[in-house]
């Protein structure tokens, strides 16, 4: 057993049980959306771990790792994205988001799109063993430009993925409160990519002529 990968995904479950606890927190109940939301959220975590821990552990192991050397601006960058994105944008989602609201168009299109940033997610994380959690480069695990799956499309997807999340966490969760955080929570990530890709660009071989094969950062003909 690969106790690296377990811890993180222990740690995974954690965040999503404290984001529904907080959730609970903010609108003293779940409804019918929340609940469905919530259980979702928990299951595709689940099954996320266990398809990625049986075809590529290593990547969960070193996802799991959180001090590393990484910039100063990938460990700001991070923590606000985590306390955002985990924690902050679902208490607020039960203090302002409409309870008792019906199922409509807006929340099933959320979920659609939720899902499907996971299956990016999944996808980029099979490919790519060297997706840490930080943004860094890795000579002392000999690292690689991964140009196949979801990184001969777009050279983040897994912040692509996070991007969409964005906009299904506002259609789940209706407020104005939501959809600031979730501009806030793209906004830093657009950053993220940004500093990133300039890294990767210096400081990473072949980085600089993968990225004039596959010219988007992150969304398609656009950036």
């Amino acid at each position: 057993m690969n106790k690296g990968a377990v811890n993180y995904i222990v740690r995974l479950l954690a965040e999503r049980i404290l984001g529904a606890v907080l959730f609970w927190l903010g609108a003293g109940k779940f409804d019918l959306r929340s609940g469905i939301f919530f259980s979702v959220y928990a299951a595709v975590a689940i099954v996320s771990a266990i398809v990625i821990y049986r075809k590529n552990p290593e990547t969960l192991k070193e996802r799991g790792k959180i001090n590393t050397n990484s910039p100063k601006w990938d460990k700001v960058l991070l923590l606000v994205f985590w306390l955002f994105a985990f924690f902050i944008v679902y208490f607020a989602a039960g203090k302002t988001a409409p309870l008792g609201k019906e199922i409509e168009f807006d929340f099933i299109a959320g979920m659609i799109i939720y899902i499907l940033s996971a299956v990016i997610t999944v996808k980029a994380m099979l490919e790519n063993t060297f997706l840490e959690s930080t943004a860094r480069l890795q000579p002392d695990r000999n690292q690689t430009v991964i140009q196949s799956g979801p990184y001969s499309i777009v050279r983040h997807p897994t912040y692509s993925a996070v991007l969409l999340w964005c906009i299904a966490v506002r259609c789940i969760f209706p407020s104005r409160e939501v959809f600031l955080l979730a501009v806030a929570i793209a906004a830093v990530i657009i950053c993220r990519t940004e500093l990133e890709d300039e890294m990767l660009i210096k400081g990473l071989s072949g980085y600089k002529d993968y990225s004039e094969k596959v010219k988007y950062r992150l969304i398609p003909f656009i950036w």
